[in-house]
């Protein structure tokens, strides 16, 4: 089962919301399935830390900042690299999914182990994610069991109809999920709400209401120091 860490603050929201199926949305909301998309390299803004002040301009004369760097975290950025040719061009992806599960008591782990979540209806949402042809930074060695320590960092807004005291939106609250062990460049994790919020708060409180809307804020792939490497985007290569 991939692991999971919640923030001490996030413990201490999730008893705001987790518990049985609520009666109904009264709040403006529309069924929504999730959120798929490519990740692309963390680059430093312009300006920022990393460039104060712009230092060159594009064609268009508008400001700009070389050289290009990775984003970084008190002055360090990561040394690992996507894989720049032919099949060994690297790429991430992440998927997340939004359902309505009739009977939350059947949901299994990963591993097929049964979660143990109150009957009847709840909301869980399903996250997956995979890299292929990540280098380290000399740009020849895949990663591998000893680059192990790789996560995705997700920053979420949930809007819910709160069961006791109605519809609210709870402040915004991180989930660290952990990708498995790297192999040849590769990795990948699987995982879902039910599965980080359970450990933390007790299977019978980790359902999410019926009424349950989750609104992506951020999304980071960080190496195994932490430091940022991917984030949601788009990029197009000659």
């Amino acid at each position: 089962m991939t692991k999971v860490t919640l923030s001490i603050a996030t413990v201490a929201l999730v008893g705001l919301y987790a518990g049985t199926a609520s009666a109904a949305c009264n709040f403006d909301i529309a069924p929504a399935k999730g959120v798929k998309g490519s990740m692309i390299r963390a680059y430093a803004p312009c300006p920022g830390t990393e460039h104060p002040t712009a230092n060159t301009e594009t064609e268009g004369d508008t400001d700009a900042c070389t050289p290009v760097t990775p984003r970084e975290v008190e002055g360090q950025g990561t040394g690992y690299v996507f894989g720049a040719t032919g099949t060994s061009k690297g790429k991430c992806s992440v998927q997340t999914q939004a359902k309505l599960v009739s009977a939350c008591e059947e949901l299994e782990d990963a591993a097929g182990t049964p979660l143990g979540l109150q009957p009847g209806p709840c909301h869980i949402t399903f996250v997956k994610a995979k890299c292929s042809s990540i280098y380290q930074s000399d740009g020849l060695t895949p990663i591998g069991a000893t680059d192990f320590g790789w996560t995705l960092a997700t920053l979420s807004r949930a809007t819910l109809a709160d069961d006791t005291n109605g519809d609210m939106t709870v402040i915004d609250f991180p989930v660290t999920f952990d990708f498995e062990t790297p192999n040849n460049g590769g990795m990948k994790l699987s995982s879902n709400s039910a599965e980080a919020l359970a450990p933390l708060v007790g299977t019978n409180n980790a359902d999410l209401p019926d009424c349950t809307q989750i609104e992506i804020v951020d999304v980071i792939i960080k190496d195994p120091a932490g430091l940022p490497f991917a984030r949601l985007g788009g990029a197009t290569i000659p």
